[in-house]
């Protein structure tokens, strides 16, 4: 084993180098291949097993890769599932009416879009290697200023990749349900929840609309076909940040430009 930190994505490389000043490897990079289907090689998972510290999400994202280390040299963002544990995705079991927001930022998948986690990722990783998890902090802090400033808009997302950047704020996500089951579950939504995002795009309930260009199929490229139509915003949000831009630099960008849309919206033009 050696003092050698990795991380399992290359988002939380970024996260991670920010720390410690060094340029922390990640086992998935490039923005070819999307890391739920990511088959480590043995030499990958050699790798995981004998770094000092692992870098991961947590969940099923990357359990992939992050079980084959011992838990405590782990630090990650959401839960780890232990080995063997496949996530249940049963998303009906909360009764209340965000089905779509979870309890807890623990349940969100796509954790390092949540400012408070990638701040607990710095930290812990300050902690364990060494290094000053103030800049990442800053940075942080600054998004979620930004986002805590944004008047009430609505939004919709064609895949719910950025839940955490609107938890807490007055993004109010105005997905409709059954799309939001479908699309947490990877399964093909309904045609009728289709239509019924689309009626919210054609009424101009939508201020915005996310989507992620990295996984797009006939379903979300109806949807951002009809917003283009309807001049509704749209977000670009991926799952990995363009080849060469750093994570960090991405998320600032990203909120830059939703606090931009948000700040130009007609707050008029919502009738629940």
């Amino acid at each position: 084993m050696d003092n050698e930190i990795i991380a399992t994505t290359g988002v939380w490389a970024d996260v991670a180098s920010a720390v410690t000043g060094t340029d922390v490897e990640a086992i998935i990079t490039g923005d070819a291949v999307d890391p739920h289907h990511f088959e480590p090689a043995a030499k990958d998972l050699a790798r995981i097993k004998n770094a000092g510290t692992v870098v991961a999400n947590g969940g099923a994202y990357d359990a992939a890769l992050y079980t084959v280390a011992e838990q405590d040299r782990i630090v990650h963002a959401i839960p780890l599932l232990d080995e063997g544990e496949t996530h249940d995705h049963d998303h009906d079991a909360h009764g209340h009416d965000h089905a779509h927001l979870p309890d807890s930022l623990d349940e969100l998948e796509h954790a390092w879009f949540a400012p408070a986690k990638v701040r607990e990722v710095a930290s812990a990783v300050a902690e364990r290697t060494g290094g000053d998890a103030g800049s990442v902090e800053k940075r942080m802090g600054e998004i979620e200023q930004k986002l805590a400033a944004v008047q009430h808009v609505h939004i919709g997302m064609t895949e719910p990749i950025a839940a955490g950047l609107v938890w807490g704020t007055e993004l109010h996500d105005i997905t409709p349900e059954e799309y939001v089951k479908a699309s947490l579950n990877h399964q093909e939504p309904s045609a009728s929840a289709v239509a019924a995002f689309l009626g919210q795009i054609e009424k101009g309930e939508l201020d915005m609309l996310f989507v992620n260009p990295q996984s797009t199929n006939s379903a979300t490229q109806r949807l951002e076909d009809a917003a283009k139509a309807h001049n509704v915003p749209i977000v670009e949000i991926r799952e990995t940040p363009p080849a060469g831009q750093n994570f960090l630099d991405y998320f600032e960008q990203i909120v830059g430009q939703i606090v931009d849309i948000a700040d130009h919206a007609e707050p008029a033009a919502h009738h629940h």
